[in-house]
């Protein structure tokens, strides 16, 4: 067809006759279909929303791929299950996440030997754990991006708070997360974990074995 002479180059000559292109069995698919909306990714901020016959059209590229590699006919899920839950599952059957996660957050690697621990309660229960040094008095806005980042997370979290004198990193912690944040400070009863501003909602357990037990309530609700 380009041997005619009738067409500038390649893209001209697929917009007379589209039927010549190749059927993409890739993520070209979705860029076509955007472009064909008129979206220039130079200039536009955000793309245009697919239609439903898109979607359905990529979803059937997709499975024939599924189907042609592994050689199996590909199965809907059965059930209404959120795509949230549905992800954790499938990231949790090929061994990429646990499922859950408790961060246990301390104000100074002084209080190791109590952050050791929560960690062997937790352990008991079979929830993977990760201590995460963060003073909220000398590294604020380390603390700020830490939470952001859990925030983001996949998996359901638990965060346990764990600063002795005045913990501020409690109530911090439940004002910026998403997450629920329960306190056990290393030094015993402490009155500022119970005290925080309005807009926080921090829990209090004393016993680091009832914050394994609290965190597995929790977990056993997702």
């Amino acid at each position: 067809e380009m041997a005619t002479g009738k067409y500038k180059d390649v893209s001209e000559l697929l917009k007379q006759k589209p039927d010549l292109k190749m059927k993409e069995f890739s993520k070209q698919y979705v860029r076509d279909a955007l472009l064909e909306m008129g979206f220039d990714p130079t200039k536009d901020k955000s793309a245009p929303k697919l239609s439903d016959d898109q979607v359905v059209e990529c979803s059937y590229r997709y499975i024939s791929v599924y189907e042609k590699i592994t050689g199996k006919q590909f199965e809907f899920p059965s059930g209404k299950i959120p795509v949230s839950k549905r992800i954790i599952s499938n990231l949790q059957q090929a061994g990429l996440i646990k499922g859950c996660i408790a961060v246990i957050m301390a104000g100074s690697d002084s209080d190791m030997p109590h952050l050791e621990t929560l960690r062997k309660e937790l352990a008991k229960f079979k929830i993977p754990s990760q201590i995460r040094i963060c003073s909220a008095h000398k590294q604020p806005s380390r603390l700020e991006a830490t939470l952001a980042l859990y925030n983001k997370s996949v998996e359901p979290v638990v965060i346990v708070g764990c600063a002795g004198g005045t913990d501020a990193l409690s109530g911090t912690a439940s004002y910026l997360s998403r997450h629920p944040v329960v306190s056990c400070p290393p030094d015993g009863m402490n009155q500022s974990c119970l005290n925080n501003p309005p807009g926080s909602s921090n829990a209090y357990i004393l016993r680091p074995a009832n914050v394994a037990r609290f965190a597995a309530q929790v977990f056993s609700m997702q």
